[in-house]
Parts: C-alpha cells; sequence; structure tokens
C-alpha cells in the first residue's frame, strides 16, 4: 500500500542564488533553474492568487546578480524581506581532470571561497552538486559530517579533509546546513529533496512527479487516455492477474475473473499471488485504483463521484473512505494540495476565448 501522506508543512519564502564559476559544469546550474521554474510553475497552478515565495538569481563569485539573455535566468518574482526568508546557495559541479587541479580550482577562486564563507556565516544553506563540495570541504562546513564524496575524488578529499568522513555510501547527504549529492546527474532528484526541506514539501513532490520518471503512472496512461493496455503475455499466472486487473480497473472486483484470466483456480491465485506481491488481488487492485484516482485529481476538475466511477466504485463514500485510509487524506484536500492544473475559473475564461477565436 502507498504510505499515508505526511501533514503539510509551512511554505518558507526561499531565495537561491545560484553560484556561476569559470570551471563550473553549467548543467548544474540550468538544471537547478528547470527544477526551481517548474517548482514555481506548479505554485501558480495551484496558488494562483498566492504571492511567489520562491525566486532566484544567477551570480558570480563577487556575488552581484549576472546579467542573461537568457529568459527565466534572473526570477522576475519580487523578493521576500531577508528576516522572512531563507537563502540558498548552490555551487554547481566541477569541471576538473584529477584531484590535484580540483584543489587548484577551490584555492585560486579566493573570491568564490570569501562568497561561500559570508554566506554560510550569515545562515544560509548551501547545496553543493558532486566535485563543488570541495568549497564546503575547504571552509570546514563538513567537519565532524559522515557523507559520500564523488568516487574519482574520494580518496584525495579524505587525506585533504580528515575531519570529514567521506566514506558513505550515501548519493545524498545533509549535515547542518549543508546539501551535498556524489554525481551531476543526480541534480533533478537533489534540488527536489533541498527545495522539499527547505521551501515546500507538497510542491516538490508534485514537480518530481512531473520531472522523475514515474513507472506506474506511464502505466497507468493508456487505460486513461484509450482504455486499453499493452497486451498481456503468459509468463505467470501473476503476472496475468495483474495485467488483468490493471486492464480492468474501472469494472467492479470478482475473484472468478481475475483467476479464469490466470488460468489457476482462485484458490492457487491467491496463494501465489501473495507470495509474489505480499498482497491480495483486491488489495492490489485498491493501490492501482488509488493510484488513478490521485492522478484524476491532480490533472482534471472531474468530482468525487465522476473519478469514484471511473476507479470502478458506483459508491462515492465508500470510494473516499478507500482514499482516506490508504492515503491519509481526503480526495479534497489531496486535490488542494497537489493539484497540477488551474483552477476551474481560469480555465473557463481561457477555454471561452478558445471558442471565440475557432467560430465555434
Amino acid at each position: 500500500m502507498p504510505a499515508a501522506i505526511a501533514p503539510p508543512s509551512q511554505n518558507i519564502p526561499l531565495h537561491v542564488r545560484l553560484l556561476w564559476l569559470p570551471q563550473a559544469m553549467p548543467g548544474s546550474l540550468f538544471t537547478t533553474l528547470d527544477v526551481l521554474r517548474t517548482v514555481a510553475g506548479v505554485a501558480s497552478l495551484q496558488r494562483p492568487d498566492a504571492a511567489p515565495t520562491l525566486s532566484w538569481q544567477l551570480c558570480g563569485s563577487n556575488g552581484r546578480t549576472l546579467a542573461a539573455d537568457l529568459p527565466g535566468l534572473v526570477s522576475s518574482t519580487r523578493r521576500a524581506r531577508a528576516a522572512d526568508r531563507r537563502t540558498l546557495l548552490v555551487i554547481p559541479a566541477l569541471l576538473a581532470s584529477n584531484a590535484l587541479q580540483l584543489g587548484e580550482i577551490v584555492k585560486r577562486d579566493a573570491a568564490a571561497l570569501r562568497l561561500v564563507e559570508r554566506h554560510a556565516q550569515a545562515g544560509g544553506w548551501i547545496a553543493a552538486c558532486s566535485s563543488g563540495m570541495v568549497f564546503p570541504l575547504q571552509l570546514g562546513l563538513l567537519d565532524g559530517a559522515r557523507t559520500g564524496a564523488p568516487w574519482m575524488y574520494q580518496s584525495w578529499m579524505m587525506r585533504q579533509y580528515p575531519h570529514c568522513d567521506l566514506g558513505s555510501d550515501q548519493a545524498m547527504s545533509v549535515h547542518q546546513r549543508v546539501f551535498s549529492c556524489v554525481a551531476p546527474a543526480l541534480q533533478v532528484e537533489f534540488m527536489l529533496r533541498v527545495l522539499g526541506h527547505l521551501h515546500d514539501p507538497d510542491l516538490a513532490q508534485a514537480a518530481s512527479r512531473l520531472m522523475l520518471f514515474q513507472p506506474e503512472r506511464q502505466r497507468n496512461v493508456p487505460a486513461l487516455v484509450s482504455q486499453r493496455w499493452l497486451s498481456r503475455t503468459a509468463d505467470s499466472p501473476v503476472y496475468r492477474a495483474i495485467q488483468w486487473l490493471q486492464d480492468h480497473v474501472s469494472e467492479p472486483y470478482k475473484l472468478a475473473a481475475v483467476a479464469q484470466a490466470a488460468a489457476v483456480s482462485e484458490r492457487t491465485l491467491l496463494r501465489h499471488f501473495r507470495q509474489v506481491t505480499g498482497l491480495s488481488p483486491l488489495d492490489y487492485l485498491h493501490t492501482l485504483r488509488v493510484e488513478r484516482a490521485r492522478m484524476l485529481l491532480e490533472v482534471t476538475l472531474h468530482g468525487t463521484q465522476g473519478i469514484a466511477e471511473a476507479c470502478g466504485y458506483s459508491d462515492a463514500a465508500a470510494f473516499r473512505r478507500l482514499f482516506q485510509r490508504t492515503t491519509g487524506m481526503s480526495m479534497s484536500d489531496y486535490r488542494a494540495r497537489f493539484a497540477l492544473r488551474a483552477r476551474r475559473r481560469y480555465w473557463r475564461m481561457e477555454d471561452a476565448a478558445v471558442r471565440r477565436g475557432t467560430g465555434e
């Protein structure tokens, strides 16, 4: 069963500074920008009347904002007062051919080192990607921490910074006010975790569904669009049963029909299904139905009765109880927190404008 969703936490204003360095791997910063803009976009859909609470800027080692011709690099939102917001400095991965060169980079860029130090002294948070963690290491900000390190620089870092335990196999870590991850390819997930910790976990979770691969949702899409699933195979009775359940989410549950599709007796199906999945076929179907309901609540404007029927329940009250029991929250509360589309009063106006433009 999906874990219950934690209660919402406060939406804390956050200003993010993306540190541009000559030796930076720019993808670290552009990926961070993608995450920031996605989270801000979800926030504008869910709370169109609320003032933005997430802003960002691209800055150099001297701390000044860099002028950029590309739209969106500098946030257009007004920042909250310094006393009312958190600040985050994102340090990109550095392009160094070896550990000695990495050491030379951090020692040579005294201005960037001072910027990081001032930011930390002012109580700001730091997110260092891969080799970029050499800056907080150099300043002693990770002393006493147990964290992971990029494998190609790990042995050098362990000798250079003995007050930090760099032997962890965790891909991402946090120590006091410093987040770190070991590989540039993790930047999307890394920044979503950071934003979930510092800014708004609900927005980060909603954005993660848009930016990270969602295998269960990918399998759900064909049924939502065309009511058809990929063709079944005869690999195993349990697999055939799962495929049949996925193909008939919106239909009333009948164990006999599932067993017939799996080509085994009902008793055999129950035994094998629980051995493989840890669930009964009905409990597994409940997880499929709740996941479908989550998707429909996020991206459609249909009421709970229509969503319940799309998930195989004619009794909307019974389905609401199942949803509450599974997720720990009501369907209306889930929609309020995780909707990924504009509210009705906004899309209605837009839809009317489209019809007028087409002459319909």
